[in-house]
């Protein structure tokens, strides 16, 4: 259990595709990203405490030890690798070609993120709400559907208690300890 203050902060995260692609349109991808969250929150130790995966962005609501742009170093690195390699051994060639960029460091020919996402680190409740309620009405803001909670890809159902048999991301937003 936690506290969210000054001394053990949230952190809040939206990571945009490269070039505002739609690269997570389809369930497939989604759940990719998914499973690479999971990966990093498994050998990490980062708690997931609210998300929402769109078309084309991430928010990420995360409590961690390690610093803000590490955590994010981590989930959008693993990420991007399960996402390139996922397209890659399913023959999606073009889709690769448009995350093609520059050559850069240890050799990365594709960018699935843009290089400056959002982050902010919380200290409070009341911010802390605010995100988290920006993130689960994000869906229902870009008419995906009606209802925050009938999103698949968003931890809407988890803080509203009604989680799936098949979840395909959970939180540990019952480790905050609210004051």
């Amino acid at each position: 259990m936690f506290r969210i203050s000054r001394t053990t902060p949230a952190y809040y995260f939206t990571s945009v595709a490269h070039h505002r692609l739609a690269i997570f349109r389809t369930g497939k991808l989604k759940g990719v990203l998914c499973d690479a969250f999971k990966e990093v929150r498994k050998k990490h130790g980062i708690l997931i405490l609210a998300y929402v995966i769109m078309p084309d962005h991430v928010h990420l609501l995360i409590r961690s030890e390690k610093e803000m742009s590490e955590a994010l170093r981590l989930l959008n690195g693993v990420s991007a690798r399960r996402v390139i390699q996922y397209l890659s051994d399913n023959g999606f060639a073009e889709s690769l070609s448009k995350l093609r960029g520059e050559t850069r460091e240890r050799n990365h020919k594709h960018s699935v993120w843009q290089h400056h996402s959002d982050s902010l680190e919380i200290f409070g409740e009341k911010t802390f709400w605010q995100k988290v309620d920006y993130i689960h009405q994000n869906p229902v803001r870009a008419n995906l559907v009606e209802n925050s909670t009938d999103y698949r890809f968003s931890s809407a159902r988890h803080w509203a208690g009604n989680v799936l048999a098949d979840e395909p991301l959970m939180t540990d937003h019952l480790e905050i300890d609210w004051r």
